[in-house]
């Protein structure tokens, strides 16, 4: 299940908030230059990460007893962990998190995820006094459906169907793909942490593991970028300062939690942009979700202000 995380969302507040502050402040917010675009082809160029190898060493492992954190590395770790909660039938996930643009406004971001069999669900919800965004999309088959808009109203918003690769091409992935960003070998940094989170490594504890990932800004994100543009109707791709990922798995190496930090620069299409801090905890579930699974209308549970 995909998650939409804090980067995704605010950019129409900032263009509300730039307006209404006007004078100097303003002014400095939306001048803003076109970023440096350059267009990857990841095809072939050992950016994407072999994960059937990386399933191939951990049942290897799993099957002689050796510790995974000697067996895989950080990367191998991360998307074994995805790759097997995918392989679930029934999952469901909550996240909260919030993106501060510019000293200005705190966009507070919400997602809650549900796999079922062969139907997924996603919806994210980005809230602030200035603007509201709310989105759900199901996923079942080859086709993908939208529900966009900016109230809970959801079966009044405007309906959109599109083919699965259509859709993973718009936003990066698809509504089923439970991780957004690339970490692979050439995606990781592991002799620099630009957030200043702790450095790239696999931290065992009494009970799992902690897994730091320090990412490329421009590999790392290369998929993200393409959902940050799309939800928030982006002039250009925003670039990144840096994207760091904590990840907390039990000792099997299941999904238990993970923690993005980010800072970027990204630009509305009015032109209006600046740097922002985001952040999401995502909680994940290796159960059928207790409301089952949604309809477009459906109530679901409140969520909390932090995880």
């Amino acid at each position: 299940m995909p998650l939409m995380n804090a980067a995704s969302f605010f950019w129409p507040t900032l263009c509300m908030s730039a307006l209404l502050l006007g004078g100097g402040v303003g002014f400095q917010v939306t001048q803003m230059l076109k970023p440096t675009t350059v267009v990857y082809n990841v095809s072939g160029n050992g950016l994407l990460p072999d994960v059937d190898a990386a399933m191939a060493k951990y049942e290897s492992a799993k099957a002689s007893g050796k510790k995974f954190s000697k067996a895989l590395s950080v990367d191998e770790m991360i998307n074994v962990s995805y790759r097997l909660f995918e392989n679930e039938s029934q999952t469901w996930t909550q996240g909260v998190g919030s993106s501060f643009a510019a000293g200005l406004v705190n966009q507070g971001i919400f997602s809650t995820t549900v796999h079922d069999g062969d139907r997924f669900f996603e919806e994210s919800i980005s809230a602030s006094s200035f603007v509201k965004l709310y989105d759900r999309m199901f996923q079942s088959g080859d086709k993908t459906i939208t529900y966009w808009g900016d109230d809970t109203h959801y079966e009044s918003h405007p309906k959109k169907e599109y083919d699965n690769e259509t859709y993973k091409e718009m936003m990066g992935r698809y509504v089923s793909s439970a991780l957004i960003f690339v970490v692979s070998p050439r995606s990781l940094l592991t002799n620099e942490s630009l957030s200043g989170e702790r450095s790239t490594g696999i931290y065992e504890e009494e009970d799992g593991y902690v897994i730091e990932a320090e990412l490329s800004p421009i590999y790392g994100t290369f998929n993200y970028k393409k959902q940050m543009q799309t939800i928030s109707s982006l002039k250009y791709q925003p670039t990144f300062d840096y994207c760091h990922l904590t990840v907390w798995t039990d000792a099997n190496l299941n999904l238990r939690k993970m923690k993005t930090a980010e800072r970027y620069v990204a630009v509305t299409s009015a032109g209006v942009g600046s740097s922002a801090i985001g952040s999401l905890t995502t909680i994940y579930h290796h159960e059928a979700a207790p409301f089952g699974f949604p309809e477009v209308g459906s109530k679901l549970p409140d969520y909390p202000e932090s995880l």
